[in-house]
C-alpha cells in the first residue's frame, strides 16, 4: 500500500453496526440525505464508484455527525458504534486484505473533531471561487509581451486572485505596434465588465521610492526604516485614497518588485484565532495595528505544529510568517504522530520498531563529497567497515536558529542512527596539558635545595657600556 493519495481524491465512509455484546458488521455508506440519514451496503459487494462522496457532501455529513453525537451515549439507537473515513483507493486495498482490523483502525474518525474542523471552515467564510483562466484576453497579453508558458507555473494561484509568486520576463510595446522593451515583473488577473480576464503587469524596479509622496502622504522616518528592514511600515498610516478623504492603511514593499503597496485596514479579516492558534487581546491589538507578534503552536496545512512571528503583509493581502530562530524540534513528538497518521491514511503505514538509519546526499544544506558518501553508505551496510569511517570537515553548514553558515566536522553516529556535527574532530581526543610554574619545576627537580635569590634566577641581558670620550676615569685615572 505505497500509492500516494491525491488531495482531491474521492473519500468514502465505513460504519460499524452497533450490536449488544459483540462487534458489529462493517457497512459502506452509499447515500446520505440532508438530515444525516445514511443508507449502507456490504463494502465487498458494492461498486465503490457509487459510494457516498465525503468530499462533496459536507452539509449532509455535518448533520450525520451531529445526529451521531446526540445519541452517542446509546449506540444501539443510532445503529452505529464506529465511523471510518478513507480514500476510495485505500478502501479498495483494504477489501483485498479482508478489511484488516489493525489497518482499518488508522482510519477511525472522531465526530467531535470533525465537527470542530467544519465549524472552523465556516468561521473562515465561504470559499473563493477561482476565475476561469480560459477567458484570458490573449491579444492584450501579446501587446504586453507576456507569454502564457512563462505564466503557466503561477496560473492556479493567480486564478484565486494572487499575483505570480515570482518574476517573469516581459516585452511590452512602447506604443501600439511600436518598439518593444525587455523588462520583468509579477502578473495578476483582473476581471473585466464583459467577463473576460486581463493580465495586469506589476513591473520590477531597482529600489523602492520612499521619499516621494505616497497617496498624498510623506512617510515618516520610522516607517521608512521599518520598510527597508522588514518590508512593512509596522503601523497603520492614513492615506488619501480619495480626494479629501483619509483612509487607514497597511503599507508593505513587494518582495519581488520593490513596489510600495497599500491595503485598507477594513479589507483585513480580523480574527482572534489564526491557523488554530489563539491570539490574546494584546497580540490582536499589536498585530492589527501593523506590528509583529508571536504565534505559538499554529497548525500548518499539512497538520503539523509550528511557531512563527506574523505580521500583516499588504503586498500579499495576507499575513507574513517568519520562522527564523525557532526550534522545530519543539513539536517533534506531535508532528511525528501526524506524519505516521498521514502515512497510514495513504495506505503506506510506517514499519514498527526503530527507524532505520539513512545516509542523505546533503547534510545541513551542503552536499556530501561523493567519495565520503560512498564510504558512509558502505559502512551502513557492512558494520565491520564502521571503524574505518572518519569525520569530514564541511563548510557553510546551515543550522536551525543560526543566522550565519557554520563550519563543522561531520560524522555518522551509527549507534544513534543519525549524522552529527562536531566543533572538534571527533576522531582525536583532546588532552588538557598544564604547563608547570617555574617554582613547581624547581621544587620537583631539586627538592632538597634552598631556593636561590631571585636575582640569580633571572636571566639578565646587559648592554656593554660605551667608552667615555675625552673624560677621565676617576681619581688617579689617566
Amino acid at each position: 500500500m505505497d500509492e500516494n493519495v491525491k488531495k482531491d481524491e474521492k473519500k468514502v465512509m465505513l460504519v460499524r453496526e452497533a450490536e449488544e455484546g459483540k462487534q458489529g458488521k462493517l457497512k459502506a455508506v452509499t447515500k446520505m440525505d440532508d438530515a444525516g440519514n445514511a443508507k449502507t451496503a456490504d463494502p465487498q459487494e458494492t461498486d465503490l464508484s457509487k459510494l457516498f462522496d465525503v468530499n462533496t457532501n459536507e452539509p449532509a455529513l455535518e448533520a450525520f455527525f451531529r445526529k451521531f453525537m446526540e445519541t452517542s451515549q446509546d449506540p444501539v439507537k443510532t445503529g452505529i458504534s464506529e465511523i471510518f473515513i478513507m480514500a476510495e483507493s485505500v478502501l479498495e486495498k483494504l477489501i483485498k486484505i479482508e478489511l484488516d482490523p489493525q489497518l482499518l483502525s488508522n482510519y477511525r474518525v472522531d465526530p467531535t473533531a470533525e465537527l470542530s474542523k467544519m465549524e472552523q471552515r465556516h468561521s473562515e467564510g465561504p470559499r473563493f471561487e477561482p476565475m476561469d483562466v480560459s477567458k484570458i484576453d490573449m491579444d492584450d497579453m501579446a501587446h504586453k509581451g507576456i507569454r502564457m508558458e512563462d505564466m503557466e507555473p503561477y496560473l492556479k494561484a493567480m486564478s484565486y486572485g494572487h499575483k505570480s509568486n515570482g518574476l517573469i520576463e516581459m516585452h511590452p510595446e512602447m506604443e501600439q505596434g511600436g518598439m518593444r522593451v525587455t523588462t520583468k515583473g509579477r502578473v495578476s488577473l483582473e476581471e473585466q465588465a464583459d467577463g473576460t480576464l486581463k493580465v495586469v503587469p506589476h513591473y520590477y524596479r531597482e529600489k523602492c521610492d520612499l521619499d516621494s509622496p505616497f497617496h498624498g502622504v510623506l512617510l515618516d522616518d520610522e516607517a521608512k526604516r521599518n520598510i527597508e528592514a522588514t518590508r512593512h511600515a509596522g503601523k497603520v498610516i492614513d492615506l488619501e485614497l480619495e480626494p479629501g478623504k483619509m483612509t487607514p492603511c497597511y503599507i508593505s514593499r513587494d518582495k519581488w518588485t520593490n513596489e510600495l503597496i497599500h491595503m485598507p485596514v477594513s479589507q483585513l479579516d480580523k480574527r482572534d484565532m489564526i491557523k488554530n492558534a489563539a491570539l490574546s487581546e494584546g497580540k490582536q491589538l499589536d498585530l492589527y495595528s501593523g506590528g509583529k507578534v508571536l504565534l505559538e503552536g499554529y497548525t500548518t496545512r499539512s497538520g503539523y505544529l509550528r511557531d512563527a512571528y506574523i505580521q500583516v503583509d499588504a503586498a500579499e493581502r495576507n499575513f507574513e510568517f517568519d520562522h527564523n530562530g525557532f526550534d522545530r524540534r519543539r513539536y517533534q513528538d506531535n508532528n511525528q504522530d501526524v506524519y505516521r497518521q498521514k502515512r497510514a491514511e495513504q495506505g503506506n503505514p510506517l514499519p514498527d520498531g526503530p527507524r532505520p538509519m539513512f545516509i542523505p546526499k546533503r547534510v545541513f544544506g551542503v552536499e556530501i563529497p561523493q567519495e565520503t558518501y560512498a564510504q558512509w553508505q558502505e559502512a551502513l551496510s557492512i558494520p565491520e567497515k564502521r571503524p574505518e569511517v572518519k569525520a569530514i570537515y564541511m563548510r557553510g553548514l546551515k543550522f536551525q536558529g543560526e543566522q550565519e553558515p557554520q563550519d563543522r566536522w561531520v560524522k555518522p553516529d551509527f549507534e544513534a542512527g543519525k549524522i552529527r556535527p562536531y566543533k572538534w574532530n571527533p576522531d582525536y581526543t583532546r588532552k588538557t596539558v598544564q604547563t608547570p610554574s617555574p617554582r613547581q619545576t624547581q621544587t620537583e627537580s631539586h627538592p632538597a635545595q634552598t631556593p636561590q635569590p631571585k636575582q640569580e634566577q633571572r636571566t639578565t641581558h646587559q648592554t656593554p657600556a660605551k667608552p667615555r670620550q675625552n673624560k677621565s676615569k676617576g681619581v688617579g685615572g689617566v
